[in-house]
């Protein structure tokens, strides 16, 4: 049976262990799946339907992905409507660009003070909650239709750091082409192929 592992720092948190990856129902009790319980301290105990690996075939990548649209697709329309009820914002790299001129540090003060000094800013960083949703320049990160930004997001969903292929390469990277190979190769490889999620590589 083919084996392929994926390394540890993904780009998402799932469960507040990036570890787990969850099985598909009524797989549970495979015997192919890896639970390796002595990774975390105290070791855990994983319930059956998440496990560290096993084979792809039996693995849920879809669940997670699709929990992400979701949430990504709500943001996105929670943030359109609210910024609809203010001015157009910018994003911060405009003020940067205009003040290119300036010190390097009087630049970038001019910059933050100007950027912050719009509307749909003040608006969001005045409320903790809003800023942890929207982020701190939103004007840049929803930059885009509904569907570029769920797809963005989902991609984003299953990649970690690194990704050892069945050809023995370590491929190392991040960013949207990145990510987008992970996620090909993850969905191309044979249901019986072995996919573990491990803590270190040399």
């Amino acid at each position: 049976m083919a084996k392929a592992k994926i390394d540890f720092r993904p780009n998402r948190v799932e469960e507040g262990n990036w570890q787990i990856i969850a099985v598909l129902p009524g797989h549970e009790d495979d015997p192919r799946l890896v639970r390796h319980d002595d990774w975390s301290e105290p070791p855990e105990d994983l319930p059956p339907s998440r496990c560290h690996g096993g084979p792809r075939g039996i693995l849920d990548l879809e669940t997670p992905r699709a929990a992400e649209a979701r949430r990504a697709g709500d943001t996105w329309t929670a943030y359109r409507a609210f910024s609809d009820c203010h001015p157009p914002a910018l994003p911060f790299h405009h003020f940067a660009e205009r003040s290119g001129t300036l010190d390097p540090e009087l630049a970038r003060e001019a910059a933050v003070t100007a950027f912050r000094e719009q509307p749909l800013i003040q608006a969001i960083t005045s409320d903790p909650a809003l800023e942890e949703r929207f982020g701190s320049d939103p004007s840049y990160h929803f930059d885009e239709d509904l569907a570029t930004y769920v797809t963005r997001h989902v991609a984003a969903v299953l990649p970690t750091a690194a990704l050892l292929t069945l050809d023995g390469r370590w491929v190392e990277g991040g960013g949207p082409d990145y990510e987008r190979m992970f996620n090909s190769y993850l969905d191309g490889l044979p249901a019986d192929t072995m996919v573990v999620r491990v803590l270190y590589h040399s």
